[in-house]
């Protein structure tokens, strides 16, 4: 099975995985890694808290308001604070996927098994960030797509792991296109406004990857 190179980050891991046999594989070892989390069974219930559901559309510039920039740092920084001292273990199982040089398809599913014991930590935070969206007036949707936006300007790459999408999925027996998504750039990109607004939070954008490969 043809190796792919993991560079800075998690990116490019999922490059390739619509192979219709590869995907059946991972889809089948990413459901049974989630039976064995009963607690994230609560994700998909979880999120439907989030109290606007408003579909968003994004402005065909792709500009970033001073706003939307504001508030991705203030649910990140109370994701953060509610994690504490372990945030640590959540930095540290970024860092070593980020350390492996190689990776084939078939290993998303056992590292997302090597999160395992980070399940009930990953759903108090969880739980942080929906509040904090409630808190910010944001759709789940405005959020990723903000995020999205704030690490392409950067230049940071990531793989973000939908957790809740996953349970769904392999609850309702439906085999995922790919376990993941890859997020941000490698390189900036986006309007040079997008840059100029989150050149001040660059340093707690880059500390924060964890959270952003996590899905938080």
């Amino acid at each position: 099975m043809k190796k792919f190179a993991i560079g800075c980050g998690i990116a490019l891991l999922l490059t390739g995985m619509a192979a219709a046999g590869v995907a059946y594989y991972v889809y089948r070892q990413v459901a049974g890694t989630v039976a064995q989390f009963a607690e994230l069974g609560k994700v998909p219930d979880l999120e439907r808290d989030v109290r606007n559901q408003s579909r968003f559309a994004p402005p065909a510039s792709e500009e970033l308001t001073e706003s939307q920039v504001a508030k991705l740092i203030q649910v990140q920084s109370s994701v953060r604070e509610k994690l504490g001292e372990r945030m640590k273990a959540f930095e540290a199982k970024y860092k070593d996927l980020a350390a492996k040089t190689e990776a084939t398809y078939a290993d998303a599913p056992a590292l997302l098994r090597a999160y395992s014991d980070l399940a009930a930590a990953w759903l108090e935070a969880k739980r942080t960030q929906i509040e904090a969206l409630n808190s910010a007036g944001l759709s789940l949707e405005e959020y990723r797509w903000i995020r999205d936006q704030a690490y392409r300007s950067i230049g940071m790459a990531f793989m973000d792991f939908d957790i809740g999408r996953m349970v769904d999925e392999a609850r309702r027996g439906v085999s995922p296109s790919e376990p993941g998504r890859l997020r941000g750039s490698m390189g900036p990109t986006g309007p040079e406004s997008n840059r100029a607004r989150t050149q001040g939070v660059k340093q707690q954008l880059t500390d924060n990857i964890a959270l952003a490969s996590f899905g938080l």
